[in-house]
């Protein structure tokens, strides 16, 4: 196994037109440990494996089980409020987002795991179409309704979101300290894993955590609906493209539709009606939020959207003093911020107690100190 390890290093090396010391330098390792693994001999630990195969984008759970598979280039997908701001600094954040998805998915097929719903076939990238303002939302209703009658529950809450995208999914989440402060969300895909990151620094989830939902509901409509070869995305609320305003429009729907379905909701309040009287508006929000645990703007417009209030309501409802209402309990647990997802910690441990991975290759999927014991040792 090292010496194909080591002949796959050494091609690739030469492929990228590097030496030995310049390929240790990416690495951060001494140029003899590169030299010792092209010829196949022991010593370099999990920890530096996994450096050298980044460094010649290489996918490091399959070099170090003597494979060559090439890193896809990542779809990235910038959740904003109407700015961009994206700061560089994040990039390293976005490869160990990216790196939790490969991961969850690599450790699901090695402990024999169904393929998760993303990457099923059961749901087919599009761009956001229409001509008129109301197609996208549209759309984005439709999509959400089809994304319920595969996981088999039109009308009912979905409970924790993190682990309906984890465990159903193959969608790891992680909550990381963003320097792109406008950022409340992003997600990233490739051909081989998916991830959500909430933005630790997000003042309005900190304030109201049923946010999270929102957000991760909102990710979800992107990695499975928006088109994409690759590349940076940033989709945003105001740009000149018409069709990114489209994609942003649809995935809000979506997250209003997959948190409060129509169905439910009519279960709950009965036909929609479009009342005008404030109080018993108040009461179908209040109602809806505590059934479906949204946040309070959510539950007011999306109820609007779909007949329950009326229209000339809807300004009066989401105005500032109406946001002071009692807050929902949130059902969402998210991993420590900075942190492996916990779809990823419990793989991981399933793979090891299963014999399927070492004590190193655990440690380093849980990016803890090499000497650290496992949570789950004796």
């Amino acid at each position: 196994m090292l010496e194909q390890i080591g002949r796959i290093v050494r091609a690739a090396r030469e492929r990228a037109g590097l030496s030995a010391d310049a390929l240790a330098a990416r690495a951060a390792d001494p140029g003899t440990c590169i030299a010792a693994l092209e010829l196949g001999q022991a010593g370099m630990t999990t920890t530096q494996l996994d450096r050298v195969a980044r460094a010649l984008s290489l996918v490091p759970a399959a070099l170090l089980r003597g494979r060559e598979e090439v890193l896809d280039e990542p779809s990235v997908f910038l959740r904003h409020s109407s700015v961009m701001d994206f700061d560089d600094r994040d990039l390293a954040q976005l490869d160990a987002a990216l790196d939790q998805g490969r991961l969850a998915v690599e450790l699901g097929a090695l402990t024999g795991e169904a393929p998760g719903l993303w990457r099923s076939g059961a749901f087919d990238p599009r761009a956001a179409g229409g001509d008129r303002p109301e197609s996208a939302a549209h759309e984005g209703y439709a999509l959400a309704r089809a994304v319920r009658r595969e996981l088999g529950t039109t009308k009912a809450p979905l409970g924790d979101l993190r682990e309906l995208l984890e465990s159903r999914f193959d969608i790891a989440v992680v909550v990381l300290a963003l320097e792109s402060t406008r950022v409340t969300a992003l997600a990233i895909r490739d051909g081989r894993g998916a991830a959500v990151v909430l933005n630790d620094r997000d003042p309005e989830r900190a304030a109201n955590p049923t946010l999270a939902r929102v957000h991760l509901a909102h990710e979800l409509c992107h990695l499975l609906f928006d088109p994409s070869p690759g590349g940076l995305h940033l989709v945003v609320d105001v740009v000149s493209d018409r069709r990114d305003v489209r994609a942003e429009q649809r995935a809000r729907a979506f997250a209003a539709e997959l948190l409060i379905p129509q169905e439910g909701a009519t279960d709950l309040l009965g036909v929609p009606k479009g009342t005008a009287d404030a109080a018993l508006a108040e009461n179908y929000i209040a109602k809806a939020r505590e059934r479906f645990r949204t946040p309070y703007e959510l539950a007011a417009n999306h109820l609007a959207n779909l007949g329950f209030i009326a229209q000339e309501l809807r300004a009066w409802l989401v105005a500032g003093d109406r946001r002071t209402a009692p807050p929902v309990v949130e059902t969402t647990r998210l991993p420590t911020p900075g942190g492996p997802s916990l779809l990823v910690t419990h793989r991981v441990r399933r793979a090891h107690e299963a014999q399927l991975i070492t004590d190193g290759e655990a440690r380093n999927a849980l990016g803890i100190d090499p000497l650290a014991p496992l949570a789950w040792d004796p």
